[in-house]
C-alpha cells in the first residue's frame, strides 16, 4: 500500500481520468489483483481510492484558483466529465463544488 500511495502522490497518477488499475499495477511492476487487494483492504473500491486523491486535489484547486471555473476545476483534477466531477463532490461532501467553496471562504 505504501508504494501505491508514494505512486499517487508522487507520479499524480490520478489525474488521468483513463486511470485503471492496471496502469497502476504496471507502473509497480505488479499484478493487477495485488493492487486491488492493497486498496480493497483499505475499505475502498479503486475508482473510490482514486476520486480521494482528486477531490483534495479539486478542493486545492478550488481554494488556490477561485477564478478557474469548477467544471475546468474537475477536469483538471482527473474526473472525465463535469458530471462526475460534481456528482463525486456532492456525495463526498455533501455540497456542491461552490456551496463548499464559500463555506471555505466564510470560515
Amino acid at each position: 500500500m505504501d508504494r501505491i500511495v508514494r505512486l499517487m502522490e508522487t507520479e499524480h497518477m490520478y489525474l488521468n481520468p483513463e486511470l485503471k488499475v492496471g496502469d497502476v499495477a504496471a507502473a509497480l511492476g505488479v499484478p493487477r489483483n495485488a493492487v486491488s487487494n492493497c486498496i480493497n483492504s483499505q475499505g475502498y473500491t479503486f475508482s473510490q481510492y482514486v476520486n480521494n486523491y482528486r477531490m483534495r486535489h479539486a478542493q486545492r484547486l478550488l481554494l488556490e484558483a477561485p477564478e478557474m471555473k469548477k467544471s475546468v476545476v474537475g477536469l483538471e483534477s482527473g474526473f472525465a466529465n463535469e458530471r462526475s466531477f460534481f456528482r463525486a463532490f456532492k456525495s463526498a461532501t455533501g455540497m456542491t463544488p461552490s456551496e463548499w467553496k464559500n463555506l471555505q471562504d466564510r470560515g
